[in-house]
């Protein structure tokens, strides 16, 4: 489980540094908004929760505890799931 790539969303909690994190998190590909297609409107996800087109869930959550190590931030607790369809406002 947890090993098929494709679109993950990613939602975290950690102690501190979370525009550090984020922005470590963005530069390894990961995006905070995104557009339906066809449509111009972006929707912005909550502060900590992010998603990237071509990962796996663990190698989400690896990145994450990866780059909150580097930082010294705690991770309190995340979740990465397979999002291949889904719907905002």
């Amino acid at each position: 489980m947890g090993n098929t790539i494709g679109e993950i969303l990613i939602s975290y909690d950690i102690n501190k540094s979370h525009t550090d994190v984020k922005k470590s998190m963005i530069s390894k590909g990961y995006n905070d908004s995104f557009k339906f297609q066809g449509e111009t409107k972006t929707y912005y996800l909550p502060n900590t929760t992010l998603w990237h087109p071509k990962k796996s869930s663990n190698m989400a959550i690896n990145d994450l505890q990866s780059i909150c190590n580097g930082l010294g931030v705690v991770l309190e607790k995340a979740v990465a799931v397979k999002a291949s369809e889904f719907k905002g406002i």
